[in-house]
């Protein structure tokens, strides 16, 4: 499976985000826990998952993330939104720091040609307690969109560093819910990622309920 490219552009998202999430000082005391370390505490599952995955990093502030991705958003909107459940695995965004804390879950989707699976997509759908706010003041994102998703507030915006990505971030009860699309360049023609974001994210926020 070539997903390198996907991948690669995964982390670069966590790193960018490290990198401008607010205007902190305190960006030294950064410091990821490992996605193997004991669970984050949070609200009962009650998805249906078909594939277990490590838990969520722990976190230590009185202020925690509690929905998490990889456990609450089920794998009948995965399929919807077009992915296969079967890939789902940690975000290679998650972290827990001092400034911030991001936990969730990514996914692929591939398409058989001439006997190889091609990826057409890489998706992470993360839980966050950043604020809208701190992504709309964020310097190294474009936004060009504000339309509510699913009745919450959203903004839609691209990454210019991160050729062929598109993200969009919605109004949470632990902050922000976050869905990012990769698509890789490749022999299968996908529309461009800015032009599927809504809809996936429209999607994946089902599974905030009415929280």
């Amino acid at each position: 499976m070539r997903r390198s490219f996907a991948a690669g552009c995964l982390v670069a998202s966590a790193t960018t985000l490290v990198a401008c999430a607010g205007n902190s000082t305190d960006q030294g005391a950064n410091t990821v826990v490992s996605a193997t370390a004991s669970p984050a505490t949070s609200a009962e599952a009650t998805a249906s998952v078909q594939v277990s995955v490590p838990p969520a990093p722990v976190q230590t502030g009185a202020e925690q993330v509690r929905f998490d991705p990889c456990v609450d958003v089920g794998d009948d909107l995965v399929t919807r939104a077009g992915f296969d459940p079967a890939t789902r695995e940690r975000a290679t965004a998650e972290g827990v720091s001092t400034l911030f804390t991001t936990i969730g879950c990514q996914f692929w989707r591939e398409t058989l040609v001439d006997g190889e699976k091609y990826p057409t997509g890489a998706v992470s759908v993360t839980s966050s307690d950043l604020t809208l706010d701190d992504f709309r003041k964020n310097p190294g994102h474009s936004i060009f969109n504000s339309d509510p998703i699913g009745g919450r507030e959203a903004v839609l915006y691209r990454t210019p560093q991160l050729d062929g990505a598109c993200t969009a971030s919605i109004k949470s009860s632990d902050g922000t819910f976050t869905v990012g699309l990769i698509v890789p360049p490749g022999p299968v023609a996908v529309p461009p990622p800015c032009d599927q974001i809504r809809q996936i994210a429209e999607t994946f926020s089902e599974s905030l309920g009415t929280d």
